[in-house]
C-alpha cells in the first residue's frame, strides 16, 4: 500500500485550529483579580455569626436608614460600621430612635462573643427606647434527611 505524504511539493496546507493558549492566560487573570477584588468588597465589620436553621429574612436590615450594631470578638461594638465606645452606645441608639422610633435595630454578634455581653448591649438598646430588635445570623444549610 502506499501512501501519499505531500513530500516533494513545498505546498503546506492552511491549518485551521484555535490556538486557546490565549484565552486561558486571560482566564486565569481575571480569576486572581476576582480572588484578590472579592474580599475587599465586604461591607461592614465582619463578624463569624450564628447559624440558624428557621432564619427568617429582613430585608429593611440592608436600606440604608438602617441601624445595626455589632459586636466582633474581642467586644469592640460598632454602629452601622463606626466604632462606638460602650458608654455612649445609649446616647447613640437614642438619637437614631429619634430619627426613626418605627425602624428596628439589628444586633449582629460574633460566635465567641460572651452572651452576657449581647444581653447587655440589648438590654441597653432597649433602655434608648429601641422596641424592635432583631438578632442577625446566617442561615444554616439544610441537610437532606433520609427515610427509611
Amino acid at each position: 500500500m502506499a501512501m501519499a505524504t505531500g513530500g516533494g511539493s513545498g505546498i503546506s496546507g492552511v491549518t485551521s485550529d484555535i490556538n486557546v493558549t490565549p484565552m486561558a492566560d486571560i482566564m486565569l487573570v481575571l480569576l486572581i483579580i476576582f480572588m484578590i477584588t472579592t474580599p475587599l468588597l465586604q461591607e461592614g465589620v465582619y463578624v463569624n455569626k450564628a447559624k440558624a436553621r428557621n432564619a427568617v429574612e429582613a430585608p429593611e436590615a440592608e436600606a440604608e436608614d438602617a441601624t445595626e450594631v455589632t459586636i466582633t470578638r474581642d467586644q469592640a461594638i460598632y454602629v452601622n460600621k463606626e466604632p462606638i465606645a460602650e458608654e455612649r452606645l445609649i446616647e447613640t441608639l437614642t438619637d437614631r430612635v429619634a430619627l426613626a422610633p418605627d425602624k428596628p435595630l439589628f444586633v449582629k454578634a460574633d460566635v465567641a462573643t460572651p452572651y452576657g455581653k449581647v444581653v447587655e448591649i440589648v438590654n441597653k438598646a432597649r433602655d434608648s427606647g429601641v422596641e424592635k430588635i432583631g438578632l442577625m445570623v446566617d442561615r444554616e444549610a439544610m441537610a437532606s434527611k433520609e427515610v427509611r
